[in-house]
């Protein structure tokens, strides 16, 4: 904002004074307490502009739809008294041992699979009716580098304990293997 330059009074008029404060300012200048009071003064016309401007955007309660109030509940407690005799306690005889096989483990044939790669192994183990082929068995490596043994289609199986013998679920089969193109210990 620019100010426009005072300019040089008509010949025979000359510019009024600006009136002074008692305080020696000129009067055309607001002291802080008049400046915060315009100050605050325009805060509160913000408010109530705005608030006005929002009264008339949003919808009023008389334009919604009445809502259906549900029918007041009704609740009825009904208490009755039931009295019941029970017959005395007859004692319980302990049932008779009767003589009772353990049950045997469930058990699959376990085949050879000597020079095929681990993943077949894991395959057949499931076909044989391991749950998991993979948790039924521990690969490491017998090459003496102390590997660990990862993607199985890539390991050839030197070693496995047990093979072509029925055992029970829930044993481990350990497999030896190396690395495909190298040779069994």
């Amino acid at each position: 904002m620019t100010m426009p330059t005072p300019q040089a009074p008509a010949p025979g008029f000359p510019l009024p004074a600006p009136p002074e404060s008692g305080d020696g300012k000129p009067g055309g200048q607001l002291n802080a307490k008049q400046k915060t009071v315009l100050g605050c003064g325009g805060m509160v016309a913000l408010f109530l502009i705005v608030t006005m401007i929002a009264a008339v955007v949003s919808p009023s309660k008389a334009t919604k739809p009445a809502e259906a109030k549900p029918a007041p509940t009704v609740t009825v407690t009904v208490t009755a008294t039931v009295t019941v005799t029970a017959p005395p306690p007859v004692e319980a005889k302990a049932p008779e041992p009767s003589p009772t096989q353990e049950a045997a483990p469930q058990t699959a044939q376990v085949p050879d699979m000597t020079g095929k790669s681990g993943d077949l192994l894991v395959e057949a183990l499931k076909t044989a009716g391991f749950a998991d082929g993979y948790k039924a068995t521990s690969f490491h490596d017998v090459s003496g580098q102390g590997r660990t043994v990862l993607l199985l289609k890539n390991w050839k199986i030197c070693d496995q304990d047990p093979k072509n013998k029925a055992v029970p679920l829930t044993d481990k089969i350990s497999v030896g293997v190396v690395k495909f193109g190298e040779s069994c210990p």
